[in-house]
């Protein structure tokens, strides 16, 4: 047995009023949201908003349920382990959660130019560099090593790329925590919906959902982020908001084979709205289906982003790994570095999460057992 301390007691007393005190703060949210935008007084950074959002629906529907099943949650995570990839996937990632929360205090701002300090080579490289001598009037050759100042050297700008790969990996986690979030909530409420209500709901929300998946879903965020502006915020809420579609799919199949088990039909049998059904009952029993759907998706939907910057259309204000990317594709001959080490992180940060999700839908799948 666990002994159950303070945590414990909070978590079991906002488990007995769960539903309650979550929609109570979705309600204060929404309402704190509608006063701002009525009254034009800045209550809180419009991000913040998000981020409340985000977190009250991981916690309430993640966090919880996996603390209350600590004994199920310490045999996945034992399986879990097992896999080493899996566990290197998690490690990268917690080093980029660090690196994009601690980072910014301890680099340099990544809009700051100083053009006499431009493509400057990571620490241990140097590069020769021919340049105009006004005093002799010819070209000299001139050997230009890396500097402490500047670890992971400079771009063309200037501008330190050890800062802008920081905010790169703010950008990326915002993007893919948050438009993954939108996307795995709506396609989860629709497919356990689909699934449960079944009759013509589930044929309208699944040939809604057919009609979703057959448009391309790069052009159709290109055409949409074309048209609204090519803002951070509009582009997560783009991703969040077509990137649903599979993960309905999914989810719906998974319902549909726990729509018959006994505790569904009990449930049924003492009363129980349809509402806690879906809520309490339903989406929890998919949530290990959920969680790997969410790991594996993340990837995409950073991806996404990064080539909506490389091709020009991500947020201009934003330092993000695709704009780097694009910059350096035309200083491929002079600073190499400028673009292989987005493209390193990119690629590192897509395994990582590749990884993970592999491992965790090993140790959910009960014929890996063997």
């Amino acid at each position: 047995m666990y002994s159950e301390g303070a945590p414990g007691r909070l978590v079991r007393a906002l488990n007995r009023r769960r539903s309650l005190v979550f929609f109570s703060l979705l309600g204060v949210y929404s309402a704190l949201l509608a006063i701002q935008v009525l009254s034009h007084r800045r209550l809180l950074a419009p991000t913040a908003y998000v981020y409340l959002y985000f977190f009250t629906v991981v916690f309430f529907i993640g966090v919880i349920p996996f603390y209350r099943n600590r004994r199920l949650t310490s045999y996945y995570w034992k399986r879990t382990k097992r896999s080493w990839p899996a566990i290197l996937g998690l490690a990268f990632i917690i080093f980029l959660v660090l690196l994009a929360l601690i980072g910014p205090f301890f680099t340099q701002d990544p809009t700051a130019h100083v053009f006499k300090e431009r493509n400057l080579p990571p620490v241990g490289l140097s590069i020769e560099q021919n340049t105009f001598d006004l005093a002799t009037g010819k070209f000299a050759t001139v050997v230009t090593p890396g500097t402490w100042k500047h670890p992971l050297g400079t771009d063309s700008d200037g501008a330190d790329m050890l800062a802008m790969l920081v905010s790169g990996a703010r950008i990326s986690l915002q993007v893919g925590l948050l438009a993954t979030g939108i996307a795995i909530f709506i396609g989860s409420v629709l497919g356990v919906l689909s699934a449960y209500m079944g009759r013509w709901i589930d044929n309208v929300l699944m040939r809604f959902t057919d009609i979703m998946l057959t448009f391309p879903f790069f052009l159709l965020l290109v055409f949409i982020v074309y048209i609204f502006g090519a803002n951070l915020w509009i582009i997560i809420g783009v991703i969040g908001l077509t990137g649903w579609p599979g993960t309905a799919r999914l989810v719906r199949s998974e319902a549909l084979s726990l729509r018959t088990r006994d505790f569904i039909l009990a449930s049924r049998a003492l009363g129980a709205s349809h509402a806690r059904i879906v809520f309490r009952h339903l989406i929890p029993n998919t949530a290990s289906l959920i969680i790997v759907i969410s790991t594996l998706s993340i990837p995409g939907n950073i991806l996404a982003e990064a080539g909506l910057s490389f091709i020009g259309l991500g947020d201009p204000s934003k330092a993000s790994w695709g704009r780097i990317l694009n910059a350096g594709q035309n200083s491929l001959e002079t600073a190499w570095w400028v673009a292989v080490e987005p493209g390193v992180m990119l690629l590192f940060t897509v395994l990582a999460f590749n990884f993970l999700g592999d491992g965790l839908r090993d140790a959910f799948d009960p014929r890996s057992e063997a």
